[in-house]
């Protein structure tokens, strides 16, 4: 039986402290996270807005829309973390009269059910980018995997999945006295390795076969240059895509070498869940800036809304100035010119 009593209080001054500045920093982290997402997600959404309804730019549209996908999760984790966060502190301060054998709370299952949901569909997203780029390249003619509505309805179905598969994990919610939330115990093995398959390995292992296959692809067919060109980017934003899993995955060991610890040492460390909080928030903001360096669509969404707007506008004043007549001296001779000739006549 592990030792898993992890009250901050009986543990030290200095440990407490320790405790507390890591939840602090997790705080910051987060709030950080929180707020670069929603900057990120509203920018985006207004340049789709502003984006022609029309072919050329179905594929630009289609890709923001996964973009906006992605961000909206990594949001949702960001937040969630925080207000866990935010509970952990107020107890630092203010000691909570509640043991950790008491059945949790609804809103306090309710959190450990949106950590695992959003980081199940942080990593689906991120197979839904891949997969659209494998219909761009492998179905070409299909009219259906390029329409807007079609990739809307899939996000649609994304969501409806993740919020199946996180369902079992409801029930496994275990209240943690020492952090005031309610989360999966790290010697459950049992959720330990539903929650490892359903979030992380099943959309890894799809993201590697969806690449794996259009290579394959791309090998074997010989292709005109502009669609090859085309078919080369698709194929090097896909290993993209496995550069930002690589970096998730990172941040998501941080779970599994603290599981062998536990195992390894018989025991919990007090602050191993405070530990996980906060390198999660790291990697989170890592992922955030690894999908802005390595999607330069992406990059020149955010970064050329306001440019694009304006110009828009200016072209509009400046075809509207052309059309009207010019009133300088010679201008205003010539429609003199003009009156006096049509009077004559």
């Amino acid at each position: 039986m592990f030792n898993t009593s992890t009250n901050i209080s009986s543990q030290g001054e200095d440990l407490k402290l320790i405790a507390t500045t890591l939840t602090i920093i997790t705080i910051a982290f987060a709030s950080l996270n929180v707020l670069s997402c929603t900057v990120i997600i509203l920018r985006l959404a207004f340049h789709a807005k502003c984006q022609r309804y029309n072919a050329k730019h179905s594929a630009r549209r289609i890709g923001i829309l996964h973009s906006i996908n992605t961000f909206i999760h990594i949001d949702g984790q960001c937040l969630v973390v925080l207000i866990m966060a935010s509970r952990t502190l107020y107890s630092d301060f203010y000691i909570v009269e509640k043991e950790s054998s008491s059945p949790p709370s609804w809103h306090c299952r309710l959190l450990n059910y949106f950590i695992s949901m959003f980081a199940a569909g942080i990593y689906g997203t991120c197979f839904l980018q891949s997969l659209f780029r494998f219909w761009r390249i492998m179905r070409p003619h299909r009219c259906i995997y390029h329409k807007f509505t079609f990739h809307c309805q899939l996000v649609v179905f994304h969501w409806i999945l993740i919020i199946i598969i996180s369902v079992p994990v409801w029930f496994r919610s275990i209240y943690l006295s020492s952090e005031n939330y309610c989360l999966n115990r790290f010697s459950d093995t049992w959720a330990s390795i539903y929650i490892s398959i359903t979030s992380a390995a099943v959309p890894i292992s799809g993201i590697i076969i969806v690449y794996l296959k259009i290579v394959v692809y791309m090998n074997n067919v010989w292709s005109t240059r502009k669609r090859w060109r085309r078919m080369e980017r698709d194929r090097l934003m896909i290993k993209r895509i496995l550069l930002l899993v690589f970096v998730l995955s990172s941040s998501s060991s941080a779970a599994v070498l603290l599981w062998l610890l536990m195992f390894i040492q018989q025991r919990l460390h007090p602050l191993s869940y405070r530990l996980l909080c906060l390198i999660i928030q790291i990697g989170m903001l890592m992922c955030i800036i690894t999908l802005l360096l390595v999607s330069p669509p992406l990059r020149r969404a955010l970064l050329t809304t306001k440019t694009r707007h304006y110009r828009k506008k200016q072209d509009t004043n400046s075809s509207s100035d052309n059309s009207n007549p010019k009133l300088d001296g010679h201008g205003i001779m010539e429609t003199h010119t003009e009156f006096l000739s049509s009077q004559t006549s």
